[in-house]
């Protein structure tokens, strides 16, 4: 957009109308009024502000020449290097783009089917902290069972030694049996885990990157441990440790 201007240059005022903005025209003004006040008051070269004027516009188009000389020079360059004219680079943008997105993609589609195999393995998850709930309490059961047993096996080693001829039928106890408890896992659920089962979890867990002040032990697996680390221990070995508590109690 063109504007008005009022200048003074070497104490000569003049109105002009230019597209510069303000800022622009002032720096111009003002370098261009040094320049002649300076050839002016140079007292070894007599100069008026007429041939002044002229030698800062010699001066300033020499320099003009010069920067236009440098730009095509440049122009060259980049011509040489790119004889496309830059549409070479910005296809070979735009095909690494293309190539980004396209990995972008497939990320996504892995993501996906990570957070589907994580679903199943919660749900799975859950469903064995259920059977592992129902199998002590069933355990629980069969310990108070073993006891009862015990107790009744004592009292009887006890009527037979003060009366050796009374006897009493077998408790119900002796023929109850309790089934264990089983869950009913489908097939992607199977197959998910067949899929994780074969990859190595410990190399995968040491090579991921853990996030600062939170260290991942890599044997701290949900579905794993041990007695010492507070997990159920095999009913067998409870019973067996009953059976023997109770054979040393009643000698």
């Amino acid at each position: 957009m063109r504007q008005k201007f009022s200048i003074t240059v070497a104490d000569v005022t003049m109105n002009i109308v230019c597209d510069e903005n303000q800022q622009t025209v002032d720096t111009a003004v003002t370098n261009l009024d040094n320049q002649i006040r300076a050839l002016t008051s140079d007292k070894s070269h007599h100069c008026t502000k007429t041939e002044a004027a002229l030698l800062s516009a010699l001066d300033y188009a020499t320099q003009c020449l010069h920067l236009q000389a440098r730009v095509k020079e440049l122009e060259d360059f980049v011509h040489a290097a790119d004889p496309t004219g830059g549409t070479f680079e910005a296809s070979l943008l735009r095909g690494e783009n293309e190539t980004l997105r396209s990995e972008l993609q497939v990320s996504r589609g892995a993501y996906d089917a990570l957070l589907q195999d994580n679903a199943t393995l919660f749900q799975l998850n859950a469903k064995l902290v259920r059977q592992n709930n129902e199998s002590n309490a069933r355990a629980d059961r069969m310990h108070d069972q073993v006891l009862s047993i015990l107790t009744e096996v004592r009292e009887l080693r006890e009527r037979l030694a003060a009366m050796c001829v009374e006897t009493r039928d077998p408790s119900p106890n002796y023929s109850t049996f309790e089934a264990e408890p089983e869950i009913e896992v489908t097939p992607h659920e199977q197959q998910t885990t067949r899929k994780y089962e074969q990859m190595d979890l410990d190399e995968i867990l040491n090579t991921a990157p853990r996030p600062t002040g939170r260290p991942l032990s890599p044997s701290a697996h949900p579905l794993e441990g041990s007695a010492a680390d507070g997990a159920p221990v095999s009913e067998p070995d409870r019973i067996a440790d009953m059976l023997d508590f109770g054979g040393n109690r009643n000698g």
